[in-house]
């Protein structure tokens, strides 16, 4: 019976994302104690509360893009289109195009970008952010961009993690004409 309200949920949220979570299937087949962990994890990780969903998108997709997973950077494109984020901020961001941001937009991208692409700090990115967002924005955008960036790890080590192709992406950001 849990399984099966679980699926429901499941199928729910790939039609909010647009996008498949067969893992997340595999997970709740194998263990619902699992899947209900899983959930705990990702439902600390997602609420945006503190920042304005142009900078938490921002960061997300960082993360994603930072851990090559391309259903991840897919859905994350998702989500920021349905939270409606420009598509031009989402194009500029996939494309680390710090010029056609906002300066508070280029604090998070190179933030988000040292610290889940580039394993480093930057410490100028982090206080321009600050100065931005506070330091519950500093908090929350942190939680954002690793939590998109763990997503991909759990899909490649159970074996459904797929590459992404980032021309492929920016085509999706586009707005549907």
């Amino acid at each position: 019976m849990l399984t099966a309200i679980a699926t429901y949920l499941i199928r729910s949220s790939e039609r909010r994302i647009g996008v498949s979570l067969d893992y997340v299937h595999q997970i709740a087949q194998t263990k619902f104690s699992l899947l209900m962990r899983y959930n705990r994890i990702f439902g600390f990780l997602d609420p945006n509360r503190n920042v304005p969903p142009d900078a938490y998108h921002t960061a997300r997709l960082c993360g994603a893009l930072a851990a090559d997973c391309g259903t991840c950077v897919e859905a994350e494109i998702n989500l920021a289109v349905a939270a409606d984020v420009p598509h031009s901020t989402i194009d500029a961001v996939l494309g680390s195009d710090e010029a056609a941001l906002s300066d508070n937009l280029c604090a998070v991208l190179r933030l988000a970008t040292a610290i889940t692409a580039e394993r480093q700090d930057d410490p100028d990115a982090r206080a321009a952010v600050v100065r931005a967002y506070g330091e519950a924005g500093l908090i929350e955008l942190s939680f954002a961009m690793n939590g998109a960036a763990m997503l991909p790890g759990i899909k490649r080590a159970m074996g459904h993690a797929t590459q992404c192709d980032l021309s492929l992406m920016r085509k999706l950001a586009r707005p549907k004409t």
